[in-house]
């Protein structure tokens, strides 16, 4: 399977589930980043950043293992066999960092699951569309996963 559509699928993922969730990022994009050791990354705009703007940790939770889901779906592969894989390295540190208890991370779990399956025709859009620009920011995201609302409600 060729890594850069992983990548692009993964990526997607999270901003498709953010959102959904209605959190607003500023972009995401498929360019490696080998100073984070990333190969793409969602990032939130600088008041997320920065910490003036707090996202709730079971909304952070479900974005961020929105990403390995996705992925695990288009490898055919376990969740478990995707965050045991190196690149999940910067989702699992985040997921660690989050404070939730078993219940709560159940929960996000299950929520990111439903919504990467039934947003999977939105999620294979914008990775489409990241395979063909590399970034996108929070604008476009949002139109590409509009056109698909538009193309399943008619």
């Amino acid at each position: 399977m060729d890594n850069l559509r992983i990548t692009a699928i993964h990526e997607a993922a999270h901003a498709v589930v953010a959102l959904r969730l209605g959190l607003v990022f500023d972009h995401v994009t498929t360019v490696p980043d080998d100073d984070a050791e990333t190969d793409g990354a969602m990032h939130w705009t600088d008041l997320q950043s920065a910490g003036d703007l707090e996202i709730a940790a079971t909304a952070d939770a479900i974005v961020l293992l929105a990403g390995p889901f996705a992925e695990a779906r288009l490898t055919e592969s376990t969740l478990h066999e995707v965050l045991a894989d190196d690149p999940a390295g910067e989702d699992r540190e985040a997921l660690a960092t989050l404070g939730l208890d078993d219940d709560e991370f159940v929960a996000a779990s299950r929520e990111a699951l439903e919504l990467v399956e039934s947003d999977w025709t939105a999620i294979e859009r914008v990775a489409d569309a990241l395979l063909e620009c590399d970034t996108l920011d929070f604008a476009e995201v949002e139109a590409l996963v509009g056109q698909d609302d538009a193309e399943t409600a008619g």
